[in-house]
C-alpha cells in the first residue's frame, strides 16, 4: 500500500485479525496459552541494567521511510543484534503497512533474546496470541484504543505473564497511560498522523513520567548522541529501528553504540 493513515492501519489490523478469528476462536486461544510470568520477567530484566539498553527492531518497511530490508527470514539480523549485545529485539508483526507477520515473531525464537511484538493490538486474541507466538511482551498504543479497552488489554497481557509496554506520543496522553500501571512507558516522538519526529516534545513527556515503569525512548533516534540525549532525560531503554534495517550488517554500528553506552555508564 501506499498511502498511510492511521485509520486505514487500524482498519487492516482488525480485517485480519477477524480473519484469525475465524480460523482459531478466542475461546480456543484461551485454552491454549497459560499463564507463564518468566515472559514478563525476562523481558523487565533485560531491561533494568545499569546503562541504556537497547531494544533494537526488525521490520521489512515502515510508512515513514518506505522498503527497509527485503529479507525473509529475520533470523539472521535478530542473531546479529544479539551477537552486537542488544538487550531485546522488538519485532513488526503487521503485514499491510510493514510486511510483517507472526511467522516472524516465531523465528525470533533462536536469537535468545526477549522478544516484543509490535503491532497495532486491538482485542484480546491479539493479546494471547502474542504469547502463543513467543512474545515476552507486547506494545499497547493509547492513541489507538479507546476507553477502557486500554486497561483490559494490560490486564489480560498481565494474567498471561506478558510485559506490557504502553505508547503515548504527546502529555495529554500520559494521565491515562499511568492509570494502567504500565511495566514500560515508550514515549514515541514520532507523530501518527503526520508521520514527523519531534524529539524534543518527546523528550519533556519522557522527563514527566514518574518513578515506576520503566521509560522507553521510540522513534527517531538513530545515533549515539541521540541515545545518550534520550538516557540525559531519563530513558532507561531506546527502541531502535529504522537506522538499524539501513544497515545491510548492523553488527558492528550496534556493538558501538552498545559498548559506547557501557563507557558511559561507568563513568556516571
Amino acid at each position: 500500500m501506499n498511502s498511510f493513515s492511521l485509520d486505514s492501519v487500524l482498519a487492516a489490523v482488525a480485517s485480519r485479525a477477524a480473519g484469525r478469528r475465524r480460523e482459531r476462536s478466542l475461546d480456543d486461544l484461551r485454552s491454549a496459552v497459560g499463564a507463564d510470568p518468566s515472559r514478563r520477567k525476562r523481558f523487565l530484566g533485560a531491561l533494568s541494567g545499569e546503562c541504556l539498553s537497547l531494544i533494537a527492531e526488525f521490520k521489512r518497511r515502515a510508512p515513514s521511510s518506505g522498503a527497509l530490508a527485503d529479507e525473509p527470514d529475520p533470523s539472521p539480523r535478530l542473531h546479529a543484534y544479539a551477537e552486537a549485545g542488544a538487550s531485546a529485539v522488538s519485532i513488526l508483526t503487521e503485514q499491510d503497512f510493514f510486511d510483517g507477520s507472526l511467522a516472524d515473531l516465531e523465528a525470533g525464537a533462536t536469537c535468545g533474546l526477549p522478544r516484543l511484538r509490535k503491532d497495532f493490538i486491538l482485542d484480546e486474541a491479539m493479546v494471547l496470541e502474542s504469547a502463543l507466538n513467543g512474545a515476552d511482551a507486547i506494545l499497547l498504543i493509547v492513541a489507538c484504543i479507546d476507553g477502557g479497552l486500554l486497561g483490559e488489554l494490560r490486564a489480560a497481557a498481565g494474567e498471561h505473564g506478558l510485559a506490557v509496554l504502553v505508547e503515548v506520543h504527546g502529555p495529554e496522553e500520559l494521565d491515562r497511560a499511568l492509570d494502567t500501571s504500565p511495566d514500560c512507558l515508550g514515549v514515541n516522538s514520532r507523530n501518527l498522523k503526520t508521520l514527523e519526529i519531534n524529539p524534543e516534545a518527546a523528550a519533556e513527556v519522557l522527563a514527566r513520567i514518574p518513578e515506576g515503569p520503566l521509560k522507553v525512548a521510540e522513534s527517531g533516534v538513530s545515533s549515539l548522541e541521540g541515545l545518550l540525549a534520550a538516557r540525559a532525560f531519563g530513558a532507561d531503554a531506546a527502541l531502535v529501528g529504522t537506522a538499524l534495517m539501513r544497515e545491510k550488517e548492523p553488527l558492528p554500528l550496534l556493538a558501538s553504540w552498545v559498548h559506547a553506552l557501557a563507557e558511559e555508564a561507568s563513568h556516571a
